[in-house]
This record gives C-alpha cells, sequence and structure tokens, in this order.
C-alpha cells in the first residue's frame, strides 16, 4: 500500500513540493482506505467514523510537508500512530462524556430528593402551624361547638355527628356554620 510513498519519486522531491495537490490527492487515496479500516471498530459510533477520518487526514496533512521520507521509518509508522493518537482521543472523550452525564445525572437526583424533602418539611411546617391556630381557635369554642369540630376534623359526617352526639341533625348544620363564621372572624 505504501510502496509508492518510499519509491524514488517521492524521496527525491523537496517538502515545498508536497503542497502541491497532486502529490496530496495520491496520498490521501492511498491512505484513504487504511485509516476507514482501522476506524471501523465497534466502539466508534458510525456518525463519529467519518469526523475521526477527516481528523486523521489533517494530522497527516500537517506533518506531510515536514516528514522526510529518505529516513528509515516509514510513513505508514506515522499514519498507523495518528490514528491510534485519535482513536485514544475519541475514546477518553467518549468515556468522560458518559462519567459527567452519569454525575449530572446523579446530581440532579439528589437536588430532586432534597427539594422534595424541603417541600415535604415545609408543608408539614405549614400544616403543624394551621392545626396550632385551629386548637386555640377551638378552645374559644362552646363545648358543643368543640366537639362538632373534632368530628368533622376525624372526617364523620354530620348525620354520624348528630347520632353520636343524640342532636337533630339541623342542630349539627348550625353548629357547623356557626363555627366557620367563628374561626373566620378569629383567624383574621
Amino acid at each position: 500500500m505504501f510502496e509508492s510513498l518510499h519509491n524514488n519519486e517521492f524521496t527525491s522531491q523537496t517538502p515545498c513540493d508536497f503542497k502541491s495537490t497532486q502529490v496530496t490527492l495520491k496520498m490521501i487515496e492511498t491512505v484513504l482506505p487504511m485509516i476507514k479500516q482501522r476506524l471501523n471498530h465497534f466502539t466508534i459510533h458510525p456518525n463519529d467514523k467519518e469526523d475521526l477520518c477527516q481528523e486523521v487526514l489533517l494530522k497527516l496533512l500537517r506533518i506531510l510537508s515536514a516528514f522526510d521520507f529518505t529516513k528509515s521509518t516509514p510513513f505508514e509508522h506515522y499514519v498507523n500512530r495518528v490514528i491510534t493518537t485519535v482513536k485514544n482521543d475519541y475514546l477518553r472523550k467518549k468515556v468522560y462524556t458518559q462519567q459527567r452525564h452519569e454525575l449530572l445525572v446523579n446530581e440532579f437526583k439528589v437536588k430532586y430528593q432534597y427539594a422534595t424533602t424541603m417541600y415535604l418539611t415545609e408543608q408539614q411546617m405549614i400544616a403543624d402551624e394551621i392545626s396550632n391556630d385551629l386548637y386555640r381557635v377551638l378552645e374559644k369554642l362552646t363545648e358543643l361547638e368543640q366537639s362538632v369540630m373534632v368530628y368533622i376534623l376525624k372526617e364523620y359526617k354530620p348525620q354520624e355527628i348528630a347520632k353520636i352526639l343524640n342532636v337533630k341533625i339541623k342542630v349539627v348544620y348550625n353548629t357547623i356554620q356557626r363555627c366557620k363564621m367563628k374561626i373566620r372572624r378569629y383567624l383574621k
């Protein structure tokens, strides 16, 4: 594959000649299949393969003008090193992104749990404050009104309250209305 890069036609040229379009295109044609083959790996997402291929080509074009083909190190070695470096950078970035994503998810979970805990705590404090106010108001009610309100707070129906207290249902309804008016007046 790289025989044409090591023949006399390339080694006799000066670094300035490598900027020519024809030599660059020939190098790309020679190297491109190898790059694509080496980047065809299960860890590399198919959408990223073309981007990585272009990144390898750009890095190779940067070193191509300064590469000395007369030395014993073959150009294929540099191609392999660049491909390996690009793959490793890609995998490092992928792992870092995944770890960052996990950290963000965990951070959101903690914030959500904290917020729900704080919300529940606030709701409990508000409920405690309301119940304290309500108990203070209930102390100012008559005995019948207090007993009716206690049963109402325990979610008894007016018919059940009338039966328990041995009073008429109309008395329970009137007591509930009086309690509402008194509670509104006391809480203002």
